[in-house]
Parts: structure tokens; C-alpha cells; sequence
């Protein structure tokens, strides 16, 4: 006769289920997150062109010693990090 089997336990499997659900949770924030990122970094190069072409027109218009507007020179600073070589 064969021994009796023991019944198998439930508890490997579910790690197993709750580590993919982590990993498919964090997998969904990451790419959220990213997105956000990207959303905002372009956002920033938009108002930085903007910048970039209403100083160009107050140039034309008002040669006379020119001070950019605070934001702009904060957006400036910060592409110039961001795009700055490792």
C-alpha cells in the first residue's frame, strides 16, 4: 500500500501570487511616474521656448538693456542642468 499523501501546502503558492502582485503593482506606479516625468519635462521645454521667444521679441522691440523675467531664468538653469554631460 501506498502512504498516505500529505495534503500540499497553499502557502508557497500564495507568495508566489502575492510577489507577482508587488511586482505587477510597482510595474503600474513606475510607468505612472514616468509618464508624470516626461509630462512635466515637456511641459518645461514648451514654456522655455516661450521664454526663449518673447525675450527675442522684447529684444527686437526694446534693445536697451533687457532683464529676463525671473521664471525664465529659472527655466534656463534648470534645462542647462538637465541637459549638462556626466
Amino acid at each position: 500500500m501506498n502512504p498516505p499523501v500529505a495534503p500540499s501546502s497553499n502557502s508557497f503558492r500564495y507568495f508566489v501570487v502575492g510577489v507577482l502582485c508587488v511586482a505587477v503593482l510597482l510595474g503600474v506606479y513606475f510607468v505612472r511616474l514616468n509618464a508624470q516625468v516626461d509630462q512635466e519635462r515637456e511641459e518645461a521645454a514648451e514654456r522655455l521656448t516661450l521664454c526663449q521667444h518673447i525675450e527675442s521679441v522684447a529684444r527686437a522691440a526694446l534693445p536697451a538693456n533687457l532683464q529676463p523675467p525671473e521664471a525664465c531664468r529659472q527655466l534656463k538653469a534648470r534645462s542647462s542642468e538637465s541637459v549638462a554631460p556626466l
